[in-house]
């Protein structure tokens, strides 16, 4: 009797268990609604909650915001800034004296980005900067124990790898010469073989590290991708490299200075299955945006406009044009940042 009892009173318990345990994934984990759309309604909440506070001075240029918006940088004499998007407030940047920036970049998701700082009249080297921490620290190379230089050239483009922390970066020397380096994880610097030393546009692949640049010299587009190869689009000639997005898509123009139509896929697929857009008109290869979700953007500055091409959805703006930066168009106004969703 009494271990006929203690067994139904185990059974008991494990319905009991088991019955919250169902309630629990029901309810919690596997449901739809759950994490993923607080998450949402805050990212959102936290970009309708930044107002900006921010001025520059007629001589400021490559301004851009870091992706959450909290933090807005610009060159300004030769060295880069950052302040606090909502208070305006400068934030602490070390810099060595008589060293010049030639460019820098936010890392995606980030308040950290790479600077790249002409030390000499000879010499590039690469920093990291952490605008909430106020930190700047030099990109070593600790496995060959060595700092990360290079020959010094006119302008730097970064690209960078979101998910490997893989970064490109072109060097342009002249006109007909720009060189493409390579910075992993372990911040060991290498130099990437090239097809060409005309390297227009590059491109990077958000979570492997394929990278696609342009032959300016020949109009090929090329990829690093394992084995190397040219892209070609059934026979077009005349192409342009247009960006990449954040699933590993490469989006191309038919055209050079002028496209009518885009074609995008992965370098996994053959590009004979690339989705085909028609941009219905000849557009500049300057204006168009392409956005980390894979939203194709055509900016007109003349009409103060800016229209998704797959919807052909239109939004105006005011002032000068500055970036797309998560869908929202960023733009001055007398010299005074603004904010607007697209």
């Amino acid at each position: 009797m009494r271990t006929s009892k203690r067994i139904f009173t185990w059974i008991i318990i494990s319905l009991i268990l088991q019955c919250s345990l169902y309630l629990f994934l029901d309810k919690f984990y596997f449901s739809p609604e759950g994490s993923i759309k607080v998450t949402k309604i805050d990212s959102v909440d936290k970009k309708k909650q930044i107002k900006p506070n921010v001025t520059f001075d007629s001589t400021d240029k490559n301004i851009s915001l870091s992706d959450d918006f909290t933090y807005t940088a610009y060159m300004s004499n030769g060295l880069v800034k950052v302040v606090d998007t909502t208070t305006g407030k400068e934030r602490k940047i070390n810099f060595s004296s008589g060293i010049k920036c030639l460019s820098y970049k936010w890392v995606p998701g980030t308040s950290r980005m790479i600077i790249a700082e002409k030390v000499n009249s000879n010499t590039i080297k690469f920093f990291y900067y952490d605008a909430e921490k106020q930190s700047k620290a030099g990109i070593y190379d600790y496995e060959n124990k060595r700092e990360n230089s290079m020959p010094a050239g006119q302008d730097v483009d970064f690209q960078i790898s979101e998910l490997t922390g893989v970064l490109y970066a072109k060097i342009t020397y002249s006109k007909s010469i720009a060189r493409i380096y390579r910075i992993d994880r372990n911040e060991t610097l290498t130099r990437v073989s090239t097809v060409t030393t005309n390297v227009g546009n590059i491109a990077v692949a958000s979570n492997d590290d394929q990278l696609v640049y342009e032959d300016s010299q020949y109009g090929g587009i090329h990829s690093n991708y394992s084995p190397k190869r040219t892209i070609s689009l059934n026979g077009i000639s005349r192409i342009s490299l247009l960006g990449a997005d954040d699933n590993d898509n490469f989006y191309i123009g038919v055209g050079k200075l002028t496209i009518n139509k885009i074609y995008y896929g992965k370098l996994t697929e053959n590009t004979s299955s690339w989705k085909e857009v028609s941009t219905s008109s000849l557009i500049n290869t300057a204006d168009v945006v392409v956005s980390s979700n894979g939203n194709i953007y055509v900016v007109n500055k003349d009409q103060e406009t800016v229209t998704d091409i797959s919807n052909n959805k239109k939004n105006t703006y005011e002032g000068n044009f500055v970036e797309m930066n998560n869908d929202s168009i960023i733009s001055t106004i007398d010299n005074k940042l603004t904010i607007k969703s697209f």
